[in-house]
């Protein structure tokens, strides 16, 4: 009889066709599985898995454990090595740092194999029908978005045994019609491994996944239809096919994002590589005597756990072989895709791919450009200053420059932000994109501020116009207190620190109360014939744009040190 219970006992060519139908939906149920449990996994830990990676990889080996911890969660290399190329992309992460997460995340990915192939497969379907039930209990019984999270977690990781039980039963199905012709098909992948190697990396391609590609391996190798030379080739050709997801991943995104990838592919391609010239000499040998003279076969029925430890076994030695040899692998993917005829960094900065596929990431896209915006303003004013005191006609072309990518950033950024909204975005990461909008408004408003300092000080030097001595002195102090609120206001944005917001606030108060005494002090120099009109012109236009760069900035520092936001409120404009 039939293994297969909805086939007929008449085993008619059709009914094969209908086995690989079954096949193909058990895969299909895995691969949903697999997504599932992933996509719950990230609910649950919102944010944290991107801050794990960002905050805890400034050392390669640091970067390996925690690509193999997230990975571990995410239940996904590829999900991982995707992550990864976002932070990249956005400057949250260097390129080396990168290279010891994909290490991690390499060895992580072994892990689900591992569990489907310890698990008896008698016990399978039952451990299926129990996850599923309870699974679906909590989607569908309970309302807070925590537990019926845990409820996808839990159905995804059920739907994954339900699928391998609906494969093992088609594929035996099938094996029992045509065996002779599928073990003498699969029988040339043993003798030649560069062949299983190809089929392995086209089928993992095509599933983007390697967990589901090796779960059907241990499935044949445990019927018997396919050697364990053969299971080895498919398995290590897996290996390649998974990096498919972060190259999809990178496209459209910056040249350093895709250098991320092509390391990925690298890491797995020259580990294969190794592998498969030594296949024949060293490694089928190592694992056929480990396999016979181990508690691994413990019967005449093959053990689909030695493709998994196999699998494990890969990952560990590439992944450790590169970590020591991490800083001519990073040199070698540099020479192959040298970092020149890079776009200007404010068009780096923003990767439109990820408001769709992270929402989250997206958002830290942004705040890194705003950062960058800070800073660029930040250095606007530093030779506004300077240019205010010291003719350098050199530095117009500068302040132009700066002025132009202000403009530039403050563009982008606010499309960026606003496609952005239509994103599903918790209330925190709402409030967040809100207060983006309005700090780049300040900024291109402080941007506008040193612009009109410097035609201010242009058409002086053209009348050769001169300040006093006071005047310098005044106007000194009054750009110093500026110059540091600016600068403080750089350090809260970049560290989005209430602390150092509420160390700064205090500058606003001083530089009102400095353009009102310096204001007078003005007039007093002008009564008492220290100064002409004539001479002062734009002295006290020059003070209220100072001025009103104080007030831009403390719009800044109050949106960080508040967390609520009120629509069409501004703090102090």
């Amino acid at each position: 009889m039939s293994s297969l219970p909805f086939l007929s006992i008449n085993m008619g060519f059709d009914y094969v066709w209908q086995a690989i139908l079954f096949a193909l939906c058990g895969l299909g149920v895995l691969l949903y599985g697999i997504h599932m449990m992933g996509g719950g996994l990230k609910r649950l830990a919102g944010d944290k898995l991107k801050n794990i990676i960002q905050k805890s990889t400034s050392k390669p080996f640091m970067g390996m454990i925690v690509g193999f911890m997230v990975t571990m969660l995410t239940q996904s290399s590829s999900t991982t090595s995707a992550i990864t190329v976002g932070l990249v992309a956005a400057g949250l992460m260097t390129f080396g740092q990168s290279i010891g997460v994909l290490l991690g995340a390499n060895i992580g990915g072994t892990i689900l194999p591992l569990l489907t192939a310890v698990l008896p497969s008698s016990f399978k379907p039952i451990f299926a029908a129990i996850l599923v039930f309870l699974g679906a209990i909590l989607i569908f019984f309970f309302k807070k978005d925590k537990i019926r999270d845990l409820g996808n977690v839990i159905l995804g990781f059920g739907l994954i045994f339900l699928g391998l039980v609906i494969m093992d039963m088609a594929i035996e199905f099938v094996i029992e019609e045509h065996e002779d012709f599928i073990k003498s098909s699969f029988a040339k992948l043993s003798d030649m491994p560069e062949l299983g190697v190809g089929v392995g990396i086209l089928f993992t391609m095509l599933v983007q996944s390697s967990a589901a590609t090796i779960s059907i391996v241990q499935d044949l190798f445990a019927s018997g239809a396919m050697q364990l030379g053969g299971a080895l080739a498919l398995m290590l050709g897996a290996n390649i096919g998974t990096t498919i997801t972060a190259i999809i991943a990178s496209l459209g995104s910056s040249k350093v994002a895709k250098k991320v990838a092509m390391a990925n592919t690298l890491i797995k391609t020259i580990g294969v590589l190794v592998f498969v010239i030594i296949f024949r000499f060293a490694f089928y040998p190592l694992i056929e005597l480990i396999y016979n003279n181990t508690f691994l076969k413990i019967s005449s029925t093959p053990n689909p756990m030695i493709i998994s430890l196999s699998h494990l076994g890969f990952n560990i030695i590439n992944s450790f072989a590169l970590l020591l040899l991490i800083k001519p692998f990073v040199k070698l993917c540099n020479k192959l895709m040298p970092d020149k005829n890079e776009k200007s960094i404010e068009e780096q900065l923003l990767d439109y791919s990820l408001i769709q596929k992270s929402p989250q990431l997206a958002l830290s896209f942004a705040k890194k450009s705003i950062d960058y915006m800070v800073e660029t303003v930040n250095e606007f004013f530093k030779i506004a200053k300077s240019y205010s005191f010291n003719r350098d006609d050199s530095l117009i072309d500068k302040g132009l420059e700066y002025e132009r990518t202000i403009n530039l950033l403050d563009k982008r950024i606010h499309d960026y932000l606003i496609k952005l909204t239509i994103s599903a975005l918790d209330d925190k990461s709402s409030t967040k994109l809100s207060k983006y909008l309005d700090l780049i408004k300040d900024m291109e408003r402080v941007g506008d501020h040193c612009t009109n300092l410097f035609e201010f000080f242009k058409e002086r030097y053209d009348k050769e116009m001169h300040l006093s001595q006071d005047g310098v002195q005044d106007l000194d102090q009054m750009y110093t207190t500026v110059g540091e609120m600016l600068e403080g206001t750089y350090q809260a944005v970049v560290n989005w620190s209430p602390s150092i917001a509420q160390s700064v606030i205090p500058l606003e108060d001083e530089t009102d109360r400095l353009e009102e005494v310096l204001h007078e002090r003005h007039i007093h120099r002008v009564q008492s014939g220290a100064c002409s009109f004539i001479n002062t012109e734009h002295y006290v236009e020059i003070l209220s744009n100072l001025e009103r760069i104080g007030d831009h900035l403390n719009n800044t520092l109050e949106s960080i040190l508040y967390k609520e936001y009120e629509k069409g409120i501004e703090y102090n404009h």
